[in-house]
């Protein structure tokens, strides 16, 4: 394949321009076959911890192998882009393209192991029209798996017209509510808001004692309100006491003396949760307390007091963790380096492990993969698979992971 990049400030205008109308227009008739007769081998490393499928004694009569389907539903938008790409035109190809990088390095990856694939890349536009046209097309009422769209409201509309039978339809990006779409077949690889705040629930519970105190901090807001709600309910559920409020200086008549203050907060605007950082801070200097706070998932993402976080034993949840140390992880960025000469993203790092279960499952499986789909744990370079399945909506993966931030960055809980 042509070397591409991916960033901004690495990618010429007409890099790109070139590399997706090859990708987009040309990829439909791309099949990935091994190189050689597909006689497995054991690979000196490999960069996914699932077994390969168990190796199948040869028959006499010589067999057409099965070559899986898989549609690649991606927002390039080219229809945007009018003679040289702009800067803003790089910027917005720039996710679509990282997710399609370590996708296509997956599906390179089984087909050494003798896995046949036919790949086709469609743009979806971030269009509604183009959606409904794509979700009644041949080559998605043929797919066995199909991997896309990234956006909820192309998710919405393509559900809703899609007639795909057997093929699961993957969700790789959106962090929406499964619930939202009511399609049977949609799998959400990304936690939703209320997973991420059963699983603080979980953690808490683990480390709560007789003598700790919890307290919400709920500024009302859409995100607290969202983080806070769910968190509230699995509590009770629980047996958990808490005490809400809706102000850090109404914290300080609560404070316990004795045992932890486990605090919880869920907005993620920069000046309150600053401020409450602050005034927390000032409190347990003030009445040498003990506090472990937590906050929304997406602290990761938001620019806050690190000295505060490190002093308030700061944790939160998430979805996504690339653990630098993993040999799997190196596997996988220097192989991607050595293939597309650049960093991988967020972006690629979740096509490979979208590209790399999905196709494994089809490997081992055929059509009836959708089947086994619960049944199949996945430990990835970025996140783990454990899904967990409703007949109304679908499939979800459930699995979080708690970080707590060590003065640098948030790293995984001991």
């Amino acid at each position: 394949m042509t070397s591409v990049q991916s960033h901004q400030r690495q990618l010429s205008g007409s890099r790109v321009l070139i590399v997706l109308m090859v990708l987009v227009f040309l990829s439909s008739c791309s099949i990935f076959r091994p190189t050689a007769p597909p006689v497995k081998t054991e690979p000196k490393e490999e960069p996914i911890e699932p077994e390969e499928p168990k190796e199948v004694e040869k028959e006499e009569t010589p067999v057409e192998p099965t070559v899986n389907s898989v549609v690649l539903l991606l927002p390039f938008q080219l229809n945007r882009i009018a003679g040289e790409p702009s800067r803003e035109d790089v910027k917005r190809v720039s996710v679509p393209l990282d997710f399609y990088q370590g996708f296509k390095l997956a599906m390179d990856n089984l087909t050494q192991r003798g896995n046949n694939f036919k790949l086709t890349v469609l743009d979806s536009r971030d269009n509604a029209v183009e959606n409904r046209r794509m979700a009644v097309s041949p080559e998605v009422q043929s797919a066995d798996l199909i991997v896309g769209p990234i956006f909820p409201q192309e998710i919405e509309v393509f559900s809703s017209s899609s007639k795909a039978g057997h093929a699961l339809q993957v969700s790789p990006l959106a962090a929406s509510k499964p619930s939202q779409f009511m399609h049977p077949n949609l799998v959400s690889l990304i936690a939703p808001i209320d997973l991420h705040s059963f699983g603080i629930a979980d953690y808490i519970e683990k480390i709560h004692r007789r003598d700790d105190q919890v307290i919400l901090i709920n500024k009302a807001d859409e995100e607290s309100v969202e983080f806070l709600t769910p968190l509230k309910r699995s509590f009770g559920e629980k047996g958990i006491q808490f005490t809400e409020v809706n102000d850090v200086n109404k914290v300080r008549d609560i404070l316990n003396l004795v045992g932890n203050n486990i605090i919880v907060v869920g907005s993620t605007n920069k000046y309150a949760v600053n401020s409450i950082l602050t005034g927390l801070v000032d409190l347990k200097d003030e009445l040498d307390v003990k506090i472990d706070l937590f906050g929304h998932p997406n602290w990761s993402r938001g620019s806050f007091d690190t000295f505060n976080l490190e002093l308030l034993n700061t944790k939160i949840s998430t979805s996504f963790y690339v653990n630098a140390d993993k040999s799997t992880v190196r596997d996988f960025q220097r192989k991607y380096r050595d293939e597309f000469k650049i960093e991988p993203t967020e972006y690629a790092y979740k096509g490979f492990d979208t590209g790399f279960f999905f196709g494994y499952m089809l490997a081992k499986y055929g059509k009836d993969y959708p089947q086994h789909l619960t049944e199949e744990t996945y430990a990835g370079v970025q996140t783990d698979y454990r899904f967990e399945r409703n007949s109304a909506w679908g499939y979800v993966n459930t699995f979080v992971r708690i970080l707590e931030f060590n003065g640098y960055k948030y790293v995984p809980v001991n």
